[in-house]
């Protein structure tokens, strides 16, 4: 065996090892994520996070994991003085509309004229169903530039890391 703990409280679904093969990640249905130095395997950086289970996890970089599952969007996830993870930063982002909304009166109208709601039950993620797969797309050396996402709802996604680094502020990777 390469690795044996005993430090998840649920399923494993997906385990990667880091570009360099010094590090092994894995992610479980208790919502954690998990990461071992192949040097210590007695040490295990375990960060239970408050999201709904993982399922898929990728290397973005030696120092930081992108992990997906079924919260809908995809999470950064940074190894801090080799010890803890930091929160987690969101990286399906979507952009406000400035003004364009529709007034309560206009909505009103429109839903009695139709029937329908033109809102529907969309959410404001980009996968409208859990993340199953992360894929890393393209690399320079130990560092991801792009990766894709594949969820339940049939979409694949390319995610771009270098242009969310620039619109997300204070995102490390």
């Amino acid at each position: 065996a390469v690795v044996s703990t005993q430090s998840t409280g649920g399923w494993v679904h997906s385990v990667k090892f880091s570009p360099s093969g010094e590090r092994l990640a894995w992610v479980s249905h208790d919502a954690s994520i998990n990461i071992v130095h192949m040097d210590n395997h007695e040490s295990v950086i375990r960060s239970l996070t408050p999201s709904l289970p993982l399922l898929t996890v990728v290397w973005a970089s030696e120092e930081s994991v992108v992990c997906g599952g079924h919260n809908n969007f995809p999470s950064l996830y940074n190894i801090i003085g080799g010890t803890s993870l930091s929160g987690g930063a969101r990286l399906d982002v979507k952009e406000k509309k400035a003004g364009g909304g529709m007034s309560a009166m206009a909505r009103f109208q429109q839903l009695d004229r139709t029937g329908d709601d033109s809102k529907g039950s969309s959410l404001d993620t980009t996968h409208q169903n859990c993340i199953v797969e992360l894929r890393i797309m393209k690399a320079s050396g130990a560092t991801c530039s792009q990766f894709s996402s594949i969820g339940m709802d049939g979409k694949l996604v390319m995610w771009n890391l270098d242009a969310l680094a620039t619109s997300i502020s204070g995102l490390k990777i």
